[in-house]
């Protein structure tokens, strides 16, 4: 299913966690949509990362409404009737955009766990997920985030000094046996893997490499509506439910036809 999307009609709300990725993603779309960023390190207090998300459509919604006037001052009638988007570039998220909605715009959202699984997932998808166990997945983004692990072991050595502090990061991670880099195309490598290196020291990790893609942002962004995109209509929330995978050969919408 294909739906135009143009600067006009279109808004995207994404995770500065993904910045490289979604900034990539529209370059090789071709597309220029405004922003809101929003700060990484959100995605481990859900509440609060849905309150913030809901604001963020609201903003969203104020500056279509700004635009639909101008445009009717202006004597453009159909251009003020167009229909609108909000495009998250979010997953689940932890169930936290479970519940948003938007009373004037469809809102358009990949139909994912989180970013981790959507750049993990081949271009012909099979499953729901594609995270494995014991694995410490690694972009720029997530080396840079406060809750990652290096963050978190300078926090533990502050806490509780270095001898405890470092059994108590070893005990954070115990469960994981590997380090691995996503391969996506877009950060640069050398510093990850400087991470990914004293990381494995720390910890006795593997390290190693994994092919990751970003053709379900440049689907979101190009208006490529397949299986992997939820869209809901206005005033209509986004379900829990409807992430679970099910092999649909068309775009999912939910309610009515946008």
């Amino acid at each position: 299913m294909k739906v135009k999307l143009d600067e006009t009609n279109t808004s995207v709300i994404a995770c500065e966690m993904i910045e490289d990725e979604v900034k990539e993603a529209m370059r090789r779309s071709a597309v220029h949509y405004p922003v809101q960023w929003v700060e990484r390190g959100y995605h481990n207090i859900p509440e609060k990362l849905h309150a913030i998300l809901q604001e963020r459509i609201a903003r969203a919604e104020a500056a279509f409404l700004e635009k639909a006037q101008k445009c009717a001052g202006a004597g453009q009638p159909s251009a003020a009737k167009k229909r609108s988007y909000i495009l998250l570039a979010f997953g689940l998220c932890g169930k936290s955009v479970a519940g948003l909605s938007s009373a004037g715009a469809n809102l358009v959202i990949p139909r994912f766990d989180d970013c981790i699984n959507l750049m993990l997932c081949p271009k012909i998808r099979e499953k729901r997920a594609y995270m494995k166990a014991g694995v410490s997945y690694l972009t720029g983004g997530w080396t840079r985030d406060s809750g990652s692990a290096l963050h978190l072991y300078e926090d533990c050595i502050a806490k509780y000094g270095e001898r405890r502090g470092k059994r108590a990061f070893q005990l954070l991670f115990d469960a994981y046996t590997t380090a691995a880099l996503i391969d996506n195309g877009c950060y640069d490598k050398e510093p990850v893997e400087r991470y990914a290196r004293e990381m494995a020291t720390l910890l006795g990790l593997e390290v190693r490499e994994v092919p990751g893609g970003i053709h379900v942002l440049t689907k979101l962004f190009s208006g490529d509506f397949d299986e992997d995109i939820l869209v809901y209509p206005p005033g209509v929330p986004i379900r829990e439910e409807d992430f679970a995978f099910r092999g649909e050969k068309e775009g999912t919408f939910i309610g009515k036809g946008v």
